[in-house]
């Protein structure tokens, strides 16, 4: 799996994250099938603590 990721810093304290990957390989497969799925889930967890960072409050 590769991923890349874009931030942009926009008007108005509002950020744009623009994020590209590849699932290509037999983990990547085998993650795709779970339900719920973890890589989609381990990508919003991710989102949710730059949000709580970009908060103020970078705790866990």
């Amino acid at each position: 799996m590769l991923h890349a990721w874009l931030v942009e810093d926009l008007p108005g304290g509002r950020v744009r994250i623009l994020a590209q990957e590849t699932q290509i390989g037999r983990p990547a497969a085998e993650l795709a099938r779970q339900i719920p799925n973890p890589m989609l889930n381990g990508h919003q967890a991710w989102l949710d603590g730059l949000v709580r960072a970009a908060s103020g409050g970078l705790s866990a």
